[in-house]
């Protein structure tokens, strides 16, 4: 249902709380209508499922953020996303409205609206799921593999019989921090909404009879570039279509306030080779990993601490420069077939993010095309301002590189 409204902003912002609580929706997006012009949405959802929309005139859209802001004392000119937590009653209902600002593009705001936190006596207790178990609408087929921070298995839907992958977070992330099952829940809900070709589908969430929470995706076919690359640095033109995949996908995301924040080969899947075609995947994973970066907890440094950007070891809010520099990190390894820094100690490796020269990328396949290496390295410059302005610049200056390699042949150009 799309009804038109317009109103006063603060009138609108307390309806909208009311609304959601009292709707007992999951999930509210404010942000600009991608179909009108100068327009914005209000959008309620719950289980991904669209209950109502509410169009209103961009100044009142923007306002209505504003009002939020206020309420949950956030900064609306931050340059990350932020959020704060609102206790809203409405009618009979009590609930935890979790306000995120996402300043991408244009402004947005999500509203997640979480039950009261139940506070945990201790650390989980895990039960893995088994082939032939039942979760949710999913019927277990087979553990696919896990890492720092999830477990992936094979799934078939009960009702459609279509298989998909199911990554469910594991126990050591969600005992860290009681709130770590809700933030992911929020940031890979959010990302979803991202549809891009580069970037995996995500259809489903929900948690575990354990209480962790998991989601569904399409089940990729192919390797991840991690595998991909164990064998050999990839030719350079395999690269440039790799990166401006890759870019495009992080550009969509980027536009819509969502950082990546863990961008590494085990998170870009090859999923067909010719032509070569990729996906981004675990964005709400990425968000989580990357607030641990200490020297207590050294696993959550990103969980590859070989692509962080020197900001985040500094304690800073990823924003979508820091997705750059690991962007630029992968692509160094794509390249030369090793990671721009490498040292078996973690706070020496650090070390070298924050301070030490990047290494000149050179290719054991000979020379690279134009401007290849200094797009890698721009990537890489240790404090943000220094790389692109943003994700389309960096597209552009692939693009160049992409029309030489392709269309005329790159060693031609080579300059002397």
């Amino acid at each position: 249902m799309l009804q038109k409204m317009s109103a006063d902003p603060l009138r609108v912002a307390d309806v909208a709380l009311a609304a959601a609580v009292r709707a007992n929706a999951d999930a509210v997006y404010i942000e600009p209508d991608a179909a009108t012009d100068g327009q914005y949405l209000i959008t309620l959802e719950r289980a991904s499922a669209v209950l109502s929309n509410v169009s209103l005139d961009a100044p009142i859209g923007e306002a209505v953020i504003a009002r939020l802001a206020f309420l949950a004392d956030l900064d609306l000119a931050a340059s990350h996303s932020t959020s704060g937590v609102l206790s809203v009653r409405s009618g009979n209902r009590d609930a935890d409205v979790v306000i995120t600002l996402r300043p991408g593009a244009s402004l947005r705001a999500d509203l997640m609206v979480m039950p009261k936190v139940r506070q945990r006596s201790g650390p989980i207790e895990v039960v893995e799921p088994r082939s032939g178990d039942v979760v949710g609408n999913y019927r277990i087929q087979e553990f696919l593999g896990e890492g720092g921070m999830g477990t992936v298995y094979g799934v078939e839907h009960i009702a459609l019989g279509r298989n998909y992958a199911l990554k469910v977070l594991r126990a050591r992330v969600v005992d860290r921090e009681d709130s770590a099952s809700d933030r992911f829940l929020r940031e890979a809900r959010t990302a979803a909404r991202v549809r891009h070709p580069n970037i995996v589908d995500v259809f489903d969430f929900g948690h575990m009879p354990d209480g962790r929470p998991y989601f569904v995706m399409e089940l990729l076919a192919g390797e991840s570039l991690a595998d991909l690359v164990e064998r050999g640095a990839l030719q350079p033109a395999e690269v440039v279509a790799i990166a401006r995949q890759t870019a495009l996908a992080l550009a969509a995301a980027h536009e819509r306030g969502v950082t990546h924040a863990d961008v590494t080969p085990s998170n870009i899947q090859i999923t067909q080779t010719d032509p070569i075609h990729v996906k981004l995947v675990d964005f709400g994973l990425a968000q989580l990993a990357g607030e641990g970066a200490t020297d207590e907890v050294p696993e959550f440094v990103l969980g590859t601490p070989a692509y962080i950007s020197p900001e985040q070891l500094r304690g800073l809010p990823p924003t979508d420069r820091s997705d750059q520099y690991g962007l630029g990190a992968v692509l160094f390894e794509l390249i030369t077939g090793r990671p721009p820094f490498e040292h078996k100690d973690l706070r020496t490796l650090c070390m070298m993010h924050i301070g030490a020269a990047v290494p000149p990328v050179e290719s054991p396949h000979g020379p690279l095309p134009p401007k290849l290496a200094d797009v890698i390295t721009t990537c890489l410059q240790k404090t943000p301002q220094a790389r692109f302005p943003g994700m389309r610049a960096l597209i552009t200056a692939l693009d160049e590189i992409e029309r030489i390699t392709d269309r005329r042949g790159w060693r031609r150009w080579l300059s002397s």
